[in-house]
């Protein structure tokens, strides 16, 4: 998919988020939407809205997702295989998002996501999807005692 389809999917991301009552912003250099979020305890978290390389007969597919912890490489570092169980439990918990883990510039990023069809998806949707992925990412994060994103 080319930049150009990507960012034409990016500004009917940005319209249904206005449709929400949701500000946030196209970051071009990334090719992903962006919302801030202010939860309680005075905690923030990011919600990020990617087009995905897949398509589903006619319609595209945009994931939501917001960073938890990042989890640097290297020796006697990285996800364990404790870790990894636990996120795997979680999954089975955790309504309407899923926690994965992403290789990023030197470090593992546990994220939480969800996928959606781009021609159904409505505001109240949107809104539902940016909520609980940044809820689920914010749980998580809170537990090592952090509040990075």
């Amino acid at each position: 998919m080319s930049e150009r389809q990507q960012f034409e999917i990016l500004k009917k991301v940005s319209e249904i988020a206005t449709l929400a009552g949701m500000r946030g912003e196209i970051n071009r250099e990334d090719l992903r939407f962006e919302v801030g979020f202010e939860l309680p305890d005075n905690r923030n978290q990011i919600v990020y809205v990617r087009p995905l390389d897949q398509s589903i007969g006619d319609s595209e597919v945009v994931t939501f997702f917001s960073p938890a912890v990042a989890i640097k490489n290297g020796f006697m570092k990285g996800i364990s295989k404790d870790m990894a169980l636990d996120l795997l439990a979680r999954n089975e918990q955790t309504l309407f998002a899923r926690y994965g883990i992403w290789d990023c510039e030197g470090a593992h990023m546990v994220v939480a996501s969800v996928d959606h069809l781009l021609d159904s998806l409505d505001p109240e949707e949107f809104s539902a999807h940016m909520w609980y992925v940044a809820l689920a990412a914010d749980n998580y994060e809170r537990e090592f005692g952090l509040d990075q994103f």
